[in-house]
């Protein structure tokens, strides 16, 4: 899933300048809060970036925005769950999604369903996130919209926390293909996480470490340091399961120097998603 930032309108001064859109003073805090919030997520302060969201969340419902309300809900799940305040991402979501009255943008329902089954795995709820994630997906193809490669990860997630490995590989594989079209770089190593994962389960060493050392180049280039966590710790087992112990230790020690790392400060080793941006 990708970060939501709001587009913040400046007024140039000048006798010389065109004119300007004048922006009304309430568009101007909502955007000032949405992007106080992400800039708290993406620095790991999610207990802050919450109190962000939360204030644009209630500037948006003040103006009637529909599209910000439910990126605003949308992000508070996000930092919801970081914290690991599972009532509350869900509460956030049903802003969106159990609101009869108002229209939402048909993306943003996605986007919040496919969340919710993000919350499920999270939680061990592998059916449910199953089912929720195969809503969005219908939803996804009936609009066209530009996440198929990450609701086909979480189903692979899904299929793979349900206990169906093949299913999982299946789903990893279409979930790579689909994002190398569209050059989603983030997807494409979620989705060799995934297959790495499925082919370990699956008995396959070999070609659990192949999948798992891209999607490991792939985050480091990106810079995700839950990512490489991930993949490491993916790594460890797998090369555990090859019988390589001195490549497990390898592997082990560095996800042991990111885990504390992270504890340390620079937090960013937790939930999947980064704020939506509108």
């Amino acid at each position: 899933m990708k970060p939501l930032r709001v587009a913040i309108l400046v007024v140039l001064g000048g006798c010389a300048a065109p004119p300007q859109p004048v922006v009304a003073p309430a568009q101007e805090r909502l955007a000032d809060a949405g992007a106080r919030g992400a800039a708290l997520a993406r620095a790991g302060d999610n207990a802050a970036a919450a109190l962000g969201f939360q204030e644009a969340l209630r500037i948006a419902r003040t103006i009637e925005d529909a599209d910000a309300i439910a990126v605003h809900a949308i992000n508070l799940s996000i930092v919801y769950q970081r914290l690991g305040h599972y009532a509350a991402a869900r509460s956030a979501l049903g802003v969106v999604l159990d609101d009869e009255r108002r229209r939402f943008p048909e993306t943003r329902l996605v986007q919040a369903r496919l969340r919710l089954a993000i919350l499920d795995l999270a939680q061990g709820d592998a059916p449910a996130a199953a089912r929720h994630a195969g809503t969005a997906r219908e939803q996804c193809e009936r609009i066209g919209c530009e996440h198929a490669a990450a609701i086909l990860n979480v189903q692979a997630a899904a299929a793979l926390q349900g206990g169906d490995a093949q299913q999982s590989l299946t789903l990893s594989l279409a979930a790579e293909s689909a994002a190398r079209r569209r050059d989603e770089r983030a997807e494409t190593a979620n989705a060799l996480r995934n297959a790495g994962r499925a082919r370990a389960a699956l008995g396959d060493a070999g070609s659990a470490i192949a999948a798992l050392e891209q999607a490991l180049e792939i985050d480091r280039a990106l810079a995700y340091p839950r990512k490489i966590l991930a993949d490491l710790e993916e790594l460890a087992h797998a090369s555990s399961l090859r019988g390589d112990a001195e490549a497990a230790r390898h592997y082990a020690e560095r996800a042991r120097v990111i885990r504390q790392a992270a504890g340390e400060g620079a937090t960013g080793v937790g939930e999947s998603a980064v704020p939506l941006r509108r």
